[in-house]
C-alpha cells in the first residue's frame, strides 16, 4: 500500500515540466513519511527525490525542499543524503550534474551507461539517472550516445538478405487498441519479404499486452533461441519470426523491476526497440511508432545519425505503435537511407476502406489474436484491413513493390491460405 502510494504521488509530480501537477503541503508531508518507510522501494524514493529536485517547485514545494536540504538526515534514508550533501560517488555526481539541468558530454554518457549496466551499482541510482535524464530532456548528443551504447551491447547476428523488415513496436505494449504486428509479419513473409518482430513479455510503465503475450495465448513459445529465429527467417516457408529481449539482451531484461519502481518511462523505452538483434547485411528496414511530437523527429534523426539501418518509417500509430487508424490520416516520417521526409497517409489512398475502431480499455492479447488469426484464415474483418494497410505502407514507402500490385498480392496470400501456412509453420 505504501509503495503504491508513493508511486501514485510520483506519477503526479514526476511526469515532466509540461505534465506535472503541484504537490500540496499534506502530500509533501506524506512523502516525508514514505521516504523513511522501509517497506517502500528505494528506487521509487530516489526517483521521487530526483523529480522534486529537478522540476520547478511551487512556493509550497520550495518551502518544504528548503527544510529537507537543511536537515537531509531527518527527511531521507541514509542512502539518499548524498543528493543533498557532498558525495564521492562518481555515478551520483553525474546524476547531480543532470539534476542541475546540465547536459552530459559523450564521455560522461558512456560512463553513465557503464554504471547503468554494472552489477555493482544499486538500482536506486540507476532509476534516478534515468529519471533525471528524462525530466531534463535528453540532448541529441546524449540520446546518440545512449542509443550507440545500447546497440553495442547486443550481439548482432547478420543474415545474408538484401531486405529484412523490422517491425519495432514499443515494448510496454498496448492496453487500449489491438495489435496485429505478428500477423503483418506472417503476411509479408508469405510474399517473400522476411520480417522480424521483437519485444518482451511486459514492462513498465504501461505493462500492456505484447506480441509475446499474443504468441503465448496462441500456444506458441515466444522464447525461441537466436539461432531458431534466424532459421525461421531463412526458411522460405516461414520467412518471419519473433525474438524476445530476454533472449537477445538479458542484461536489459533484468532491469524490469527497476523500471517498474522508477515509474517514469526512461530513454531505454525509446531505443530498446531500435537495436536490430538480427540484421540484414546493409541494416534493417525499420518500422516503428511514436506518441509525443518531440520523438517524431528525434527517432528518425537518431537513426540517420547512427547509420545502422537501411531505411526507416516512423508512424504516429495507436498508442505509439505501428497499428494505424483506418478512420483517419496518420503521420508518416520516412528515412530513405539518405533523406528524411514526412507526409500524411490514409487507407483510402492505398485502396483500403475506412473503418471505425473504438478505443477499448479491456482489450487484451485474446482479442488481437482471435481477430488476427481469423484474418489469416480469410475472414474479411477489421484485422484483415489493418494488416494489409500496414503491409502496403511498408512496401510502398520502402519502394519494395508497386501499391496496386502489392494489394493484389497481399489479398491473394490471405485468400489462398498462404499467409496462414506461414503463420502455422513458425
Amino acid at each position: 500500500m505504501h509503495q503504491e502510494r508513493l508511486a501514485e504521488l510520483l506519477k503526479k509530480k514526476g511526469i515532466g515540466p509540461q505534465g506535472s501537477k503541484s504537490l500540496k503541503t499534506e502530500e509533501l508531508e506524506e512523502i516525508a513519511g514514505l521516504f523513511k518507510n522501509p517497506e517502500v522501494s528505494l528506487t521509487t524514493k530516489a526517483t521521487m527525490l530526483t523529480a522534486l529536485l529537478i522540476l520547478p517547485p511551487t512556493d509550497e514545494e520550495k518551502s518544504w525542499l528548503e527544510k529537507l536540504k537543511a536537515s537531509p538526515d531527518k527527511f531521507l534514508p541514509q542512502e539518499l543524503t548524498g543528493y543533498i550533501k557532498e558525495t564521492s560517488n562518481p555515478f551520483l555526481s553525474l546524476i547531480k550534474k543532470i539534476i542541475g539541468k546540465n547536459d552530459l558530454t559523450k564521455e560522461e554518457c558512456e560512463s553513465g551507461m557503464s554504471f547503468l549496466f554494472s552489477k555493482d551499482i544499486p538500482e536506486y541510482l540507476k532509476g534516478s539517472f534515468l529519471e533525471a535524464e528524462r525530466l531534463k530532456r535528453e540532448s541529441f548528443i546524449e540520446n546518440n550516445s545512449f542509443l550507440n551504447y545500447l546497440y553495442s551491447q547486443v550481439p548482432h547476428r547478420e543474415i545474408n538478405m538484401p531486405v529484412l523488415i523490422d517491425i519495432a513496436d514499443s515494448y510496454d505494449g498496448s492496453n487500449r487498441s489491438k495489435n496485429f504486428s505478428l500477423f503483418t509479419a506472417a503476411l509479408l513473409g508469405s510474399i517473400g519479404f522476411p520480417t522480424i518482430v521483437h519485444g518482451i513479455d511486459e514492462v513498465a510503465p504501461k505493462e500492456g499486452y505484447t506480441s509475446h503475450k499474443i504468441l503465448k495465448y496462441a500456444g506458441i513459445d515466444p522464447l525461441i533461441s537466436l539461432d531458431q529465429a534466424i532459421k525461421n527467417l531463412e526458411n522460405s516457408s516461414v520467412s518471419w519470426t519473433y525474438l524476445d529481449q530476454k533472449i537477445f539482451f538479458p542484461d536489459l531484461y533484468e532491469m524490469k523491476r527497476m523500471r517498474k519502481e522508477m515509474v517514469k518511462r526512461p530513454f531505454l523505452a525509446t531505443f530498446e526497440k531500435l537495436l536490430q538483434p538480427i540484421r540484414a547485411k546493409n541494416g534493417n528496414h525499420i518500422v516503428t511508432g511514436y506518441t509525443h511530437p518531440h520523438y517524431k523527429e528525434e527517432l528518425v534523426k537518431q537513426l540517420k545519425e547512427q547509420k545502422q539501418c537501411a531505411q526507416a518509417i516512423i508512424l504516429k500509430g495507436m498508442e505509439g505503435s505501428t497499428h494505424m487508424s483506418l478512420s483517419k490520416s496518420t503521420t508518416c516520417v520516412l528515412y530513405n537511407g539518405q533523406e528524411i521526409s514526412d507526409s500524411l497517409i490514409n487507407p483510402v489512398s492505398f485502396g483500403i476502406s475506412e473503418m471505425e475502431e473504438k478505443i477499448d480499455k479491456s482489450v487484451s492479447e485474446k482479442e488481437s489474436y482471435e481477430e488476427g488469426i481469423a484474418a489469416l484464415r480469410g475472414e474479411k474483418n477489421y484485422a484483415r484491413q489493418n494488416i494489409i494497410y500496414l503491409a502496403l505502407v511498408i512496401l510502398n514507402k520502402f519502394n519494395l513493390m508497386d501499391s496496386e500490385k502489392a494489394l493484389t498480392t497481399l489479398s491473394h496470400s490471405l485468400d489462398s491460405g498462404k499467409a496462414l501456412s506461414h503463420w502455422e509453420k513458425f
